[in-house]
């Protein structure tokens, strides 16, 4: 008897084909260099500039949460949801997904519309032109039901980057509650509650934290995908040896992944190991990585130079490119905000150390709300102090 095994998850991508035209679409791959192998298997001649848009981490959730909210897709479907996901990722916002909406029930909207307009001239019965208008409307109504959804992710995502323990709560609990009803929000709500237990990891420990995130019924199955979120929260404490400990385990499980080789860099960098950061950082092959990883990249060679005070000129020029690019990063997806503060606080340093006191006190003070939330309390303490010694 066999056994049917699950088709690996899909990662979406961006190219150019032999014309130089832009396109997109999905490849199946459990890894990113499988998912690079597919593209370059695709067409001949292969395809140029690709860029994945997925990372490892999560590939398998978003491919679930959207069959879960769409269904089994054809591949012309496939396609226009590739282009629709990168236009959300560059231009996020209500208007780009009320377009979207639109532009893919305009026959549904067209022909309805029609039916509204006989109906009105041949004077049907105000019971049928009304049907015919709701029927109309149906799409914007699914669309207002969905947004409510969006809408909460995104205020649970502010709370978290500004430390609203009691808004995030709320709002963790709202999405728990949506996920019971609707399996596509299964991960947004593990999202926050993973949130959630940064702050708990904080006030009571890691161990207690990753405890109840153990019994969480939101918790995914697999004990990768669980790993895989959990493996961060060390940092909250400060601990670095625990947060290296447990993302070694994870790669050991999940061996070739450039997005956790690449937060194994930034770890053992930030934690001073900067002969094993360099390493890391130089076997990255940057093409599998999101397009966000660039910006970890000079965040790692940044405090690499940042362990040498002689070098604090150039730590301060990598680590603001990094800056640059979460500032741009932030204004499309509010989750990279703690990135954001964390690696402006490390600027900030680099600037002090390098005799740029006041720009340095400037760039600390813009992120400093959610900086005492998400920067390690020794690092924070470290930055205030040299920034009052240099008056």
């Amino acid at each position: 008897m066999t056994t049917h095994q699950p088709q690996p998850p899909r990662w979406l991508y961006q190219a150019q084909d032999a014309q130089g035209r832009p396109t997109e679409g999905f490849v199946h791959a459990q890894t990113a260099e499988e998912a690079m192998q597919a593209i370059a298997a695709l067409q001949q001649p292969p395809l140029t500039q690709v860029q994945l848009h997925t990372s490892g981490l999560y590939a398998r959730a978003m491919t679930e949460m959207a069959d879960d909210a769409l269904g089994t897709l054809d591949v012309k479907a496939l396609r226009q949801l590739a282009r629709d996901q990168i236009e959300a990722q560059e231009n996020p916002g209500l208007w780009t997904t009320l377009r979207q909406l639109l532009r893919n029930n305009r026959t549904w909207l067209l022909v309805c519309a029609a039916l509204v307009a006989l109906a009105v001239w041949r004077q049907w019965s105000p019971w049928v032109q009304g049907i015919l208008v709701l029927v109309m409307l149906a799409p914007l109504g699914v669309f207002a039901y969905m947004h409510q959804f969006q809408r909460t992710y995104q205020q649970m995502l502010h709370a978290h980057a500004t430390g609203d323990l009691p808004r995030l709560d709320v709002l963790a609990q709202r999405l728990a509650r949506a996920a019971e009803r609707h399996a596509f929000l299964r991960q947004p709500a593990w999202d926050a509650a993973v949130r959630m237990a940064w702050f708990e990891a904080r006030a009571e420990g890691v161990d207690a934290a990753i405890l109840r995130l153990r019994i969480h019924p939101m918790r995914p199955a697999d004990e990768g995908e669980f790993l895989s979120r959990i493996y961060t929260l060390p940092l909250a404490t400060g601990d670095h040896a625990g947060f290296t400990a447990r993302l070694r385990d994870l790669m050991a499980q999940r061996p070739g992944e450039p997005i956790l080789q690449l937060d194994l860099a930034l770890g053992e960098a930030r934690a001073g190991h900067t002969d094993e950061a360099q390493r890391l950082v130089d076997t990255l092959q940057p093409a599998m990585l999101p397009p966000h990883g660039q910006a970890f990249i000079d965040w790692v060679r940044g405090m690499i130079a940042l362990r040498d005070p002689a070098r604090a000129g150039e730590a301060a020029s990598h680590l603001g490119k990094a800056c640059e690019q979460f500032l741009e990063l932030v204004r499309k997806a509010p989750g990279a905000w703690p990135s954001l503060a964390v690696c402006t606080c490390d600027y900030a340093l680099a600037l002090a150390w390098s005799g740029r006191a006041a720009m340095a006190r400037t760039v600390f003070s813009t992120v400093q709300p959610v900086a005492r939330h998400h920067a390690e309390p020794e690092r924070l303490a470290l930055l205030e102090r040299e920034l009052r010694l240099r008056g």
